[in-house]
């Protein structure tokens, strides 16, 4: 029996696609896929300042394949650690100290795991890392053809010995990757808190783009060779393959952008040890199942719309929500934003949707004694008189 070209290319790509699909059943992620294991990784975003790589961004995620749901912890770079032997007290200063120490990117991110595994109470081992740099970072944003991203309030910053210029007018942008370099860097008067929230921001906006089949059909080939070629990680390709099949569906509604618990003082971020373990109980133990009468609110007005925040409240109560202060914000903002305290993040939507705003973020804090803060900024439209 004689194989015409085309059979041989069909026989060809059925063995490729079953060896692929074995070789990926070799690999951790899918077995952790398989069993319904988070899978925890870290990710860093480092700089090169004063001849040394500083952890610039230092984030803890966790995917959960069961409920399809990821935790996205953003670790403040101040963050107060304990390590006397080591002379450190910042976790950002872990990162520099062990490359300074062995030169090795791979050394250096293992040892910020482990510290930041300490943070977590030794009760989540993190495997897995990604290491952005400033030039793959650019290039993570070139490749998907730039981010749309609105600016709020201008963004003015100069640091000549950093090579750093930023300025920003309001406006709406799309920032390829040595703009958008520019935004996720730019700390301002809320310093490294503020930053999180931008970058955040930026996250959620980049993998809403993703989610567009035309940008993926376009952007796809560029994509891949970053994520397969150029990103320093140590999830092997096969790692990848699972990891590319799992989260394209992804609901964006499924991820959980959050801070790491705790407080400023002095010049650090002190983490609170009781918040943490509550949240790592809400992450890795049974699922709550929060009921909607049971949501308490509160509503801060930080906008000019005098009577905001009493409308609001009127309005969520007629939902259900039981709203139990409404206040003045001490200062003015321009986004409205639904804070979420307690990891309730379906709640945070619902609320959302009902006063059409997509900024929603994690900030656990179960000691304000409110589950959801809503923050009424310039850009909320519902500030008629609803109500005689």
């Amino acid at each position: 029996m004689k194989f015409t070209l085309k059979q041989y290319l069909l026989l060809f790509s059925v063995i490729l696609i079953l060896s692929a699909l074995y070789l990926s059943n070799k690999s951790t992620v899918a077995s952790c896929i398989k069993n319904g294991s988070n899978i925890n990784f870290l990710i860093a975003g480092t700089d090169w300042v004063d001849y040394a790589q500083h952890a610039d961004t230092i984030i803890f995620a966790s995917y959960n394949p069961k409920k399809r749901f990821l935790d996205v912890i953003s670790v403040p770079r101040d963050t107060k650690i304990y390590l006397p032997d080591l002379h450190l007290n910042r976790i950002n200063e872990v990162y520099a100290y062990f490359y300074r120490k062995e030169k090795k990117h791979k050394s250096a991110i293992e040892g910020t795991s482990k510290v930041l595994s300490n943070i977590l109470h030794n009760r989540v081992q993190i495997p897995f890392y990604f290491q952005v740099d400033y030039t793959s970072f650019k290039k993570l944003i070139d490749s998907i053809g730039g981010v749309k991203i609105e600016i709020e309030e201008p963004m003015q910053y100069k640091d000549h010995a950093g090579k750093l210029n930023i300025d920003f007018k309001p406006g709406i942008y799309i920032l390829d990757g040595e703009k958008a370099l520019e935004y996720v860097r730019f700390r301002g008067q809320a310093g490294d808190i503020g930053r999180i929230y931008r970058q955040q921001r930026f996250l959620k906006a980049m993998l809403n783009k993703l989610k567009n089949p035309i940008v993926l059909v376009v952007r796809m080939p560029k994509l891949l060779k970053f994520i397969f070629y150029e990103l320093n990680t140590n999830f092997t390709f096969w790692d990848k393959i699972n990891l590319v099949f799992e989260l394209k569906n992804l609901n964006l509604d499924n991820i959980r952008l959050a801070q790491l618990p705790g407080k400023p003082y002095q010049n650090y971020w002190l983490p609170d040890e009781e918040e943490i373990d509550r949240v790592l109980n809400l992450i890795y133990g049974p699922e709550i199942n929060f009921q909607l009468s049971s949501i308490t609110v509160e509503v801060c007005n930080a906008s000019s719309h005098s009577g905001a925040a009493r409308i609001l409240t009127r309005k969520l109560r007629d939902f259900g929500f039981d709203v139990i202060d409404w206040k003045n914000y001490p200062t003015k903002q321009a986004k409205t934003i639904v804070v979420d305290r307690v990891g309730n993040l379906k709640a945070a939507q619902s609320i959302a949707k009902i006063i059409n705003t997509e900024e929603i973020f994690t900030r656990y804090d179960s000691k304000r004694f409110v589950d959801i803060s809503v923050i009424i900024g310039e850009d909320y439209k519902d500030t008629e008189k609803i109500y005689p």
